[in-house]
């Protein structure tokens, strides 16, 4: 009986130190926005108009989680810190843009993204773009979704969808930066 309780008692000590240990972790963390390198990527020119939206491409690159995690923390934390990753900011830059050829052109666009370990796509956002010249749009996500799962893999790749409002007469170049927030 006497052997029982003691590791009961044992048990609960360790479940109670993991789970605090955890909570320290934490609150020591905290979180941290982290900027993921920018990319270029080139829209081609789009010489029809459909009332449906249309693939613009798909991109992949490689991604390390945890030595961004370390970097932005001094070393101190890891991926295992980390809890929760959504996207914070995204701003999209047309480098080439011009009276004809701008955001103005695009109806609508959105981001999908998959990875080596979850091959689901998530729909990073979805926009709609006001008839009216830029050069630059801003998205803060309100309802996204986690994106932990993903990031853990390596090998990222994420597809561009637009329906357009106008043909374009030139290839759009565009630099996306996207500001994560891992918790």
């Amino acid at each position: 009986m006497r052997k029982v309780f003691i590791s009961i008692f044992a048990s609960t000590i360790l479940l109670t130190g993991f789970s605090s240990c955890k909570k320290i972790v934490a609150a020591i963390f905290g979180g941290t926005d982290v900027n993921v390198p920018e990319v270029q990527v080139t829209i081609p020119t789009v010489f029809a108009v459909s009332s449906n939206e249309i693939s613009l491409g798909s991109f992949s690159f490689s991604f390390n989680l945890d030595s961004i995690v370390r970097a932005n923390t001094s070393g101190v934390f890891g991926v295992n810190a980390v809890n929760s990753i959504k996207v914070k900011q995204v701003k999209i830059t047309i480098n080439n843009a011009d009276q004809l050829n701008n955001f103005a052109n695009f109806q609508s666009a959105r981001v999908t993204l998959q990875s080596n370990t979850n091959n689901t796509p998530a729909e990073l956002f979805s926009v709609t773009f006001a008839d009216v010249f830029a050069s630059t749009y801003t998205y803060t996500p309100t309802n996204n979704p986690e994106l932990l799962s993903y990031l853990k893999g390596s090998d990222i790749s994420y597809t561009i969808y637009g329906k357009m409002r106008r043909t374009t007469n030139k290839p759009l170049t565009m630099v996306v930066a996207v500001t994560l927030r891992a918790d």
